[in-house]
């Protein structure tokens, strides 16, 4: 087997250079074109030899070499630093390589250089010229973690006024879009009444569809206002009496047009046990959060069973769907703002804004409860009639007894 080089370079016409040198003399050249994918490929299939520039994008070579050495794999594996200047041999040895080759490349001198240090040639430093490289490399390396701290203060604070504006942003969009909602769905319900006027069947139909959509459009906006106060930590709870079964059976007719669309057979296992105390407007928001997300990926025909539980302190309620499952690496991420799981048919379903499960989230650990997903399901439903096989939701909070609502 021929022996491997490591040749980590930023510059493509050097690294071809020093390849052709190399594969000319039998080795086989593996290429880095930055420092951290350099340490990986080196940590993941030591190499014979590395070959690193001193400057790279990410990190010098020095800071390379002295990480590698402190592998016991890779603390006997040559290092050869490539460098612009004379000055630059002291720190390279210093920090742990074992020679310095100085550019520009000269090809003999190169292969000769490469063949003595496989062949175990190595270059050290007297006792003063070492603590005097150890402490210039110290300087240096102080430097970058310096630049690379500031660096990061910068990035954070970017990111916290982006934030803010971001949040600023949605609730003016929330205001812009909650003004003309109200009186469209007023002039809505005064035609659903007959009160101008008996609807034809074909009119009343538009005018349910309209509601719909409008219902739908109003959760959206409820859920960036929630998302909103929930980043800023302004979202509190007003407790009051809530009866979990009834919530449920609320939130499944609220969603009742896109469940006749979609042609699925919803359901709700009731608990019984009487009401507790939660907020009710918030609850019912986070369960129709994950009841919607239910019902928009489940497949045409198919069924969801909204499960609610109860134990001495407990309130849960599951959302069982046949949908196409969540991958187990994307579990946790579908509670992120604004992510989406793969494995959705897209071209027919409409992605949402990935908003609707990381406000649920919110609004259920603010009760001091959480939220989670298994896909498939580990357990199934108490009822033995149904079998789901997509994933199941389960939202769980304490069930706190109704009582004089404490202070929000």
């Amino acid at each position: 087997m021929p022996q491997r080089v490591l040749w980590i370079e930023s510059d493509g016409a050097l690294r071809a250079t020093v390849r052709r040198l190399m594969e000319a003399d039998g080795f086989a050249v593996d290429e880095s074109h930055t420092g951290l994918t350099g340490i990986e490929r080196a940590l993941t299939r030591p190499p014979d030899l590395v070959l690193a520039d001193v400057h790279l994008p990410d990190m010098d070579g020095f800071e390379i070499a002295t990480r590698l050495k402190a592998e016991r794999a890779l603390s006997g594996v040559p290092f050869v630093a490539v460098g612009d200047s004379p000055e630059q041999h002291d720190l390279a040895i210093a920090a742990g390589c074992d020679a310095f080759i100085e550019r520009p490349i000269e090809e003999t001198r190169f292969r000769d250089e490469v063949r003595a240090i496989l062949a175990g040639k190595r270059e050290t430093l007297p006792e003063a010229g070492e603590r005097a490289g150890l402490r210039a490399l110290s300087a240096a390396m102080a430097g970058r973690l310096e630049n690379a701290v500031a660096g990061a203060r910068g990035a954070e604070a970017r990111l916290a006024e982006r934030n803010r504006l971001g949040s600023i942003f949605i609730r003016n969009l929330v205001h812009e879009l909650s003004t003309p909602i109200t009186p469209i769905a007023g002039y809505l319900k005064i035609l659903a009444s007959d009160k101008v006027g008996t609807l034809t069947p074909q009119q009343r139909h538009i005018v349910e569809s309209v509601q719909a959509s409008l219902a739908r459009l109003t959760r959206i906006v409820e859920n960036l206002s929630d998302f909103a106060r929930l980043q800023a930590g302004q979202a509190p709870l007003f407790p009051a009496e809530v009866d979990p079964d009834g919530l449920a059976d609320e939130v499944v007719a609220d969603l009742r047009a896109a469940i006749k669309d979609a042609r699925l057979h919803v359901a709700v296992l009731k608990a019984g046990g009487g009401p507790v105390t939660a907020d009710p407007k918030k609850l019912r928001q986070a369960l129709a959060n994950v009841v919607g997300n239910a019902v928009k990926f489940s497949p045409h025909g198919g069924e969801v069973l909204v499960e609610v539980q109860r134990d001495a302190d407990r309130l849960r309620f599951a959302v069982y769907d046949q949908g196409p499952g969540i991958p187990a690496a994307e579990q946790e991420l579908v509670f992120e703002p604004f992510f989406h799981a793969t494995g959705q048919d897209e071209g027919t379903r409409l992605p949402g804004t990935g908003l609707g499960l990381p406000v649920a989230r919110g609004i259920v650990e603010a009760h001091g409860g959480r939220v989670w997903v298994e896909s498939p399901p580990r357990t199934q439903t108490g009822s033995q009639t149904r079998h789901f096989t997509g994933s199941k939701f389960v939202i769980e909070i304490p069930a706190m007894p109704p009582g004089p609502a404490p202070a929000p």
